[in-house]
């Protein structure tokens, strides 16, 4: 049963017609699988996968002032961004927790896109807007605008009959705007998978033709319809943090390992202090890798035992094909016990099973 109350992406009958098992997500009706979360994570993994993202909310800025704007509410640098970069990013309360994470695409001098995750859209919405800047204009795409992404190793090789532009030499986080069949797209090689692959922003009235050509033109080759199963799946063997998961409002990018991220060096922006002040005192619980014995797979809010100590709790956990089946998670625990090959328990229905400390990401594809 189709819940009516929750909107639908320009897909979504493409979607049913490859028989999506549709769920609610973000405030939309998503394919959570089509055939099953297994084959398609394989196919993202050894060929490629395509996913319906058009449920993310796409913000237009436009003006002379964006990047100092943004510099301000963010932690990484924007400002020193050039036309045709992306970048990830986050914004962060005064605590220095995250409100979100999200990709700036710079288009050119004065044009930008901003990508926020679809179930924070309404309050990112508010945040960007309460704190309007005069120089800045503003513009919500959020359900007019589809986003199509292809990820895996051959995905360079099937989107090149679709474009006139070289795939292999655009840089990792880059974008370009171009058209594919006569059609006006941005195209990014972005992703959130740990493989390589592109991400194509388009209106919505021209996603179904461009997802039945995709899928028409290089099934024989191995392109497989991916949902959010196999996304999530995917992300967290590549240690890539889910919002409401290893990001939160009471979590910071510092507890979350994204330290990379977050230039401290940067004049005064939003939750500068509460971050210096956590990087000086090192005392933050922060996220780890676990490693787990046994076939039993730890699920969010599971307990996290260091001895007989209660030393945090599960973020996420899956089983991982790609690390031969075994169950993998991340945690956010105390920080001594946060150590490299430390052994630790989850806590799972009533047992205890020992889990190790390990490095993320569980998983990186081959260079």
């Amino acid at each position: 049963m189709i819940d009516e109350t929750v909107r639908r992406t320009a897909l979504f009958d493409a979607h049913l017609a490859l028989g999506g098992r549709m769920v609610p997500f973000g405030g939309f009706e998503m394919p959570v699988q089509y055939s099953s979360i297994l084959k398609e994570h394989d196919a993202v993994r050894r060929r490629a996968g395509l996913f319906d993202l058009s449920h993310m909310a796409q913000y237009g800025l436009r003006g002379a002032r964006v990047g100092e704007w943004a510099d301000a509410l963010t932690v990484n640098n924007v400002a020193t961004m050039k036309p045709g970069q992306a970048r990830y990013n986050i914004f962060c309360n005064e605590a220095g927790g995250a409100h979100d994470d999200v990709i700036f695409y710079r288009l050119d001098d004065e044009r930008w896109l901003l990508v926020v995750n679809a179930g924070n859209a309404p309050k990112m919405w508010a945040h960007i807007n309460a704190h309007a800047d005069p120089g800045v204009e503003l513009t919500n795409h959020h359900g007019e605008r589809a986003l199509i992404a292809i990820q895996g190793p051959k995905s360079v090789a099937m989107l090149s009959a679709f474009v006139d532009i070289d795939l292999a030499a655009m840089k990792y986080y880059s974008c370009v705007e171009t058209t594919i069949r006569g059609v006006d797209v941005l195209l990014a090689r972005t992703g959130y998978t740990g493989e390589d692959g592109f991400e194509i922003f388009l209106d919505s009235p021209f996603a179904t033709n461009l997802w039945d050509a995709l899928l028409a033109e290089c099934r024989e080759a191995g392109l497989e319809p991916a949902g959010l199963g196999a996304r999530d799946v995917l992300r967290l063997e590549a240690g890539m943090p889910l919002y409401g998961h290893e990001l939160t409002e009471e979590i910071s990018p510092i507890q979350a390992g994204l330290k990379w991220a977050v230039k401290l060096s940067k004049p005064a922006f939003r939750g500068k202090g509460a971050l210096e002040h956590q990087v000086a005192a090192d005392t933050y619980d922060r996220i780890v890798g676990l490693m787990l014995e046994g076939k039993v797979p730890a699920r969010a809010g599971y307990r996290v035992f260091a001895g007989d100590s209660l030393a945090g709790d599960v973020r996420s956990g899956s089983m991982a094909p790609s690390l031969e089946n075994r169950n993998i998670a991340t945690a956010l625990v105390a920080p001594s016990a946060a150590v490299e090959g430390a052994q630790l328990a989850v806590e799972i229905r009533g047992t205890r099973h020992l889990a190790r400390v390990v490095p993320l990401p569980f998983y990186k594809r081959p260079t």
